[in-house]
């Protein structure tokens, strides 16, 4: 017995909308709800980031190596007075290291963007590996005042 069957059941038990009219106003009336809910399903899915899109450990990778060039650009600007305009060859080099392209770079950096916690995270990885490799860096070289540097 379907709910719309009007025998054996009281009438105030099924909806009157649903089971009142033909079935092209059943469909006009569930299919609101049913595209709602499915593109809410769609939404919550998480399958990493579009493919023309770096993935989120790769992209802290080359922001990183970018911060890197920002801070070279800075130091020969300010330090050793030299002019900015090596600057899109460090990144054409960034790039072609990397194997991505500038737009590439640029789409991604503003698909993290779109949500700033997400890019919030993202820098503060970024200052992790920075901190990460200067630590390496300095315990690679000798301390000049160690004893051990000293023979």
């Amino acid at each position: 017995m379907s709910i719309c069957d009007r025998s054996g059941s009281s009438s105030s038990t099924r909806p009157a909308l649903l089971c009142s009219g033909s079935p092209l106003l059943r469909l006009r009336l569930l299919l609101p709800p049913l595209l709602l809910l499915l593109l809410s399903l769609t939404a919550c899915t998480s399958g990493g980031p579009p493919a023309d899109i770096l993935p989120r450990d790769r992209f802290v990778q080359v922001l990183a190596e970018a911060q890197l060039i920002e801070a070279r650009v800075n130091r020969e600007g300010t330090v050793e007075h030299r002019s900015n305009e090596r600057v899109d060859g460090y990144y054409a080099e960034l790039f072609t290291h990397q194997g991505i392209t500038q737009e590439q770079f640029g789409r991604s950096f503003d698909h993290y963007a779109q949500d700033p916690a997400v890019l919030k995270d993202i820098y503060g990885d970024v200052i992790a590996d920075l901190s990460k490799r200067k630590d390496e860096a300095m315990n690679a070289r000798p301390d000049s005042l160690s004893p051990a540097a000293h023979p």
